[in-house]
């Protein structure tokens, strides 16, 4: 009998972590994160089919969430507010050959550039554009209905990434399959910025992300070939930071604790230890984490696990991005997609600096788990 009074103890301890947050777990580095939506059932919150190797995530002023879901070929927009997530809309992508499905994407929201062009109309600027694998690019705005369109199609490449200027006049596009960063103008046309733009400081490195921080445009580094990414080990990564010519600035990161970095984010004031640290994804399936380094000099500060969940397999880490402050979370909230098992599902996720009172709830309710386990044990 005090047996089962034990283990039933330890069952409302268990009850009590979920109530606090689905899937919420503390971290080594004193962070919770809270699983929001899935494909698989019972692993977040939410679920949603269509969430498929998520990549990239955007939002713009009072908009959700919009999450690129590569291997379902469709954008998924998630309204993050008040502790709750629900599905706020879906958008498809034109089918076509292998490899193909939306990577990076950004919003355009408030900006005047970019029209989108569908049979010979101008429909007005575009809302948000998105990078695919299938060397496209592809705009929406309302008057595209649930479909996307493309508006550029570069013969041969492979697009795994996209940033939009701090002006919305320029798109930089991470050619992988090239190694080099392909770059537009307002109107979708190719621009060349001179014959020194966005030179590769990491030889044998390729271009992997492209992201726009403050004015300046962080590329990342992995090693060229998707077997070769999937298993990269630490070390294997780099950052470089540029001006929006192109100009290089600084060789931020070589190596550390970069195994194949994609997702990039500059944490605000009230993150806890990492505050103003620039938290860098790692895709690689053996180091999947979020390290954080000094924005400045780039040193190593710690890691951010990232747990996929019971019995699933972690990698294929996309993006990173703060909160906006309504339908699109918290601004001190960093949110994540994950392409897990092998990017053949998908999470989206939250991590945050705990409440003090829940952080004692969960610090007391996994103590109550971990006691009643170890009597039950000793008793059986």
């Amino acid at each position: 009998m005090r047996n089962s009074a034990l283990l039933k103890s330890a069952l409302l301890a268990a009850g009590i972590v979920a109530a606090v947050g689905f899937g919420a777990r503390p971290s080594q580095a004193g962070y919770i994160q809270t699983n929001l939506v899935s494909d698989i059932a019972g692993l977040a919150m939410l679920k949603d089919p269509s969430l498929r190797n998520p990549w990239g995530i955007s939002f713009g002023p009072g908009t959700p969430f919009w999450v690129s879901d590569q291997a379902a070929n469709v954008t998924t927009l998630y309204a993050v507010q008040n502790g709750s997530v629900s599905k706020a809309n879906e958008f498809s992508f034109p089918v076509g050959a292998p490899p193909q499905g939306p990577t990076g994407q950004v919003s355009n929201i408030g900006g005047g550039n970019f029209a989108v062009i569908q049979a010979g109309k101008n429909l007005g600027p575009a809302r948000f554009i998105f990078a695919d694998l299938d060397g496209s690019i592809y705009a929406w705005n309302s008057l595209l209905g649930a479909t996307t369109a493309s508006q550029v199609s570069t013969p041969g490449a492979v697009y795994t990434g996209l940033a939009i200027s701090s002006g919305k006049d320029k798109l930089y596009a991470a050619n992988t399959k090239a190694g080099r960063i392909d770059v537009f103008d307002g109107s979708f046309a190719a621009k060349s910025l001179g014959a020194g733009a966005f030179q590769n400081p990491f030889p044998g490195l390729v271009p992997f992300n492209v992201q726009q921080i403050g004015g300046k445009i962080y590329v990342t580094y992995a090693v060229p070939g998707r077997p070769a990414m999937q298993a990269a080990g630490e070390g294997s990564g780099a950052v470089a930071v540029f001006d929006e010519n192109g100009v290089l600035e600084k060789a931020l990161i070589d190596g550390s604790k970069l195994a194949s970095p994609w997702g990039l984010a500059l944490a605000p004031a009230g993150f806890g230890q990492f505050s103003g640290d620039l938290l860098v994804g790692n895709f690689s399936f053996v180091a999947s984490e979020i390290n954080a380094f000094d924005p400045v000099t780039g040193a190593y500060e710690g890691t951010i696990p990232v747990n996929p969940g019971p019995g699933n397999t972690p990698g294929g880490l996309w993006g990173l991005t703060f909160g906006g402050g309504g339908k699109d979370g918290d601004p001190h909230v960093l949110y994540f997609a994950d392409g897990i098992n092998f990017e053949t599902d998908g999470l989206f996720a939250s991590i945050a600096v705990p409440e003090p009172s829940s952080l004692v709830l969960l610090i007391a309710a996994l103590g109550l788990v971990s006691a009643g386990y170890r009597i039950a044990q000793r008793r059986a």
